[in-house]
């Protein structure tokens, strides 16, 4: 069944000439070390259906540059696809060293394989950049998570605790699910537990100056060293400035990671909407929210490679949202440059010139 159903889409995407997108992502088998690269095509069919499929799923031999664009490619080969929109990576060094060379031999494939010889097919990977970065800010206070961390695991590893800390909350009653524990691999988690920890500091304040084996667990040793915890005063001070920060990034994550709405059209408002938050901050009287605000915001445009830069195609797919056309594009430039400063019309007439060259082609 499988034979004929990847047949019958063959056929498809090389009778209709599909122009597709592409997403690809590189797993690591914990139990192995083997590597494999998952490569997901994304396409409109007749009835105007937004299709997502996965049609490879391959084993590489390295991370090299030159590694994944032979698999890429020979995978698209053998599905039937000869033309490409974009191809969504993220931030490795190898991913950019692969899409160039893909990029060279992929156009001798067919004529118009690539949109605009393919100047803005590399779609960097909004959700990785966001992980990116988030993942720099919250290695600077580890222990502080830590520490926290350990808090709820303790209130959530037995009822006699959990109803020992309800006891000191003035909200009412508790359950374990009232303290959400994190995934240590998903940042998200991370800033749920985080906030929520945030509004029960009191609640944990009271467990350290009055349960006694609370304090007790906090001197058992873990790993041979002392166990990280009680958080003090400057932890919930730092996790509190971390959440400022994180509740940015969160928020636009759920917009550019949603699986089941279209989001493209979203992603260049959201891009905005966390530069304009960080340059916010940037001007707050706390020298130390403003001074980490800088880093990150010069972090974030360094990802994107100058948000001046960054690929035209996330603009024209705000252009493309009928309910907003060029005025969301406008109100955003207008956000990050001013209103009729150089660097405003600058990128809104590269934007228009990117428009008529799709236009003409």
């Amino acid at each position: 069944m499988y034979v004929e159903k990847k047949e019958a889409l063959k056929r498809w995407f090389l009778c209709n000439k599909q122009r597709v997108s592409i997403t690809t992502d590189i797993w690591v088998s914990q139990t192995t070390g083997a590597s494999y690269m998952v490569i997901t095509v994304h396409y409109i069919d007749a009835l105007w259906r937004l299709k997502k499929l996965i049609i490879g799923f391959k084993h590489i031999t390295s991370h090299k540059g030159q590694t994944i664009a032979t698999v890429l490619l020979d995978c698209l080969v053998e599905w039937g696809i000869r033309k490409v929109f974009c191809i969504t990576v993220d931030n490795a060094t190898a991913n950019s060293s692969a899409l160039r060379k893909f990029h060279t031999a992929f156009e001798l494939v067919s004529d118009q394989s690539l949109v605009l010889d393919g100047e803005f097919f590399h779609m960097r990977c909004s959700a990785h950049i966001i992980n990116l970065i988030v993942r720099d800010v919250m290695a600077e206070i580890d222990q502080t998570v830590a520490a926290i961390r350990n808090d709820i695991s303790y209130v959530r590893s037995h009822t006699n605790r959990l109803r020992s800390f309800e006891l000191k909350v003035d909200s009412g009653k508790i359950t374990r699910g009232s303290l959400p524990l994190d995934v240590k691999t998903r940042w998200n988690s991370t800033y749920l537990m985080l906030s929520t920890a945030l509004k029960f500091k009191v609640a944990f304040d009271k467990m350290e100056a009055e349960d006694r084996l609370y304090n007790d667990y906090f001197s058992e040793l873990e790993n041979g060293s002392k166990r990280v915890g009680p958080p003090q005063h400057k932890d919930w001070d730092a996790v509190e400035k971390l959440c400022r920060f994180l509740l940015i990034f969160y928020n636009s994550t759920l917009v550019v990671s949603a699986s089941t709405s279209l989001n493209a059209h979203k992603c260049y408002g959201e891009i905005v909407t966390i530069a304009a938050n960080l340059m916010e901050l940037i001007t707050n009287y706390d020298p130390e929210l403003s001074s980490k605000a800088t880093e990150m915001f010069k972090k974030f445009d360094k990802y994107w490679d100058g948000l001046k830069n960054m690929n035209k195609m996330l603009m024209v797919a705000t252009v493309f949202d009928p309910t907003k056309k060029l005025e969301l594009a406008k109100m955003c430039f207008e956000e990050l440059y001013g209103l009729d400063t150089v660097e405003y019309k600058e990128v809104y007439e590269s934007l228009i010139s990117v428009l008529r060259s799709l236009f003409k082609e």
